[in-house]
């Protein structure tokens, strides 16, 4: 008897965690329902590269998150139940030879991304546009919504870079060169420059209304490219 009780004292424990974070996410229908439609608009936005749109579906969806704890640099496809639609619509758009190609090009994009191969980069990415000039597939509509090999992983990456895209290319630019000099003096234990360089990445940040606690390396691009 001791032992049953144990094992479910133990599995109940191990739940918690889980439940926990589903509660935490759990929004009202009402609150759903409006996220889900800042979160159909922010992707026809994205793909228009509206940029003062793109800012204020993010600032609705945002607040959203703020009111039920969620945080900043969550994926928003994991909060949004309608996640899948965008890329469903482009799902069987392909012919089954081009769609190979496509998921092709898009594994080979994905690893020459990794290894800062910026000649590759550029050539995997201009194929799949060629793709998408074939098919009528708007020029800045995601990678990952058109890969039928996309995973989990790929989407969080595509939201993520989210911050990148706000910036304006002045911006970043500036913005690079400070997270690069961060890391400098970070690695040189130099805080009196760390603070500096924060300070200035702060600023920016302020400019564009992303949270103070959304990480430096998923605003630079220099973290990965």
């Amino acid at each position: 008897m001791k032992k049953l009780l144990g094992t479910a004292l133990l599995v109940a424990a191990l739940g918690l965690p889980a439940l926990g974070q589903w509660r935490e996410w759990h929004l009202s229908s009402d609150d759903q329902s409006r996220f889900d439609s800042y979160y159909s608009r922010w992707q026809e936005y994205r793909q228009e590269n509206n940029r003062d749109q793109i800012i204020s579906m993010e600032k609705r969806m945002q607040d959203v998150f703020a009111r039920y704890g969620i945080p900043a640099d969550t994926p928003y496809w994991r909060v949004a139940s309608n996640a899948r639609e965008a890329r469903s619509a482009y799902q069987g758009k392909l012919s089954a030879r081009d769609q190979a190609r496509f998921d092709s090009y898009f594994s080979r994009w994905q690893a020459y991304r990794s290894t800062n191969n910026r000649d590759q980069v550029v050539s995997m990415e201009k194929r799949m546009q060629d793709v998408y000039a074939h098919y009528d597939i708007p020029a800045g509509t995601p990678y990952v919504l058109v890969a039928s090999n996309a995973r989990d992983g790929d989407w969080d990456d595509w939201e993520r870079d989210r911050w990148r895209v706000r910036l304006s290319p002045e911006d970043q630019q500036s913005f690079d060169s400070y997270y690069a000099r961060w890391l400098d003096y970070r690695g040189r234990n130099n805080r009196g420059g760390m603070e500096s360089m924060e300070r200035r990445m702060r600023e920016i940040m302020d400019i564009y209304e992303i949270p103070p606690q959304v990480p430096y390396e998923r605003i630079a691009w220099q973290d990965e490219r």
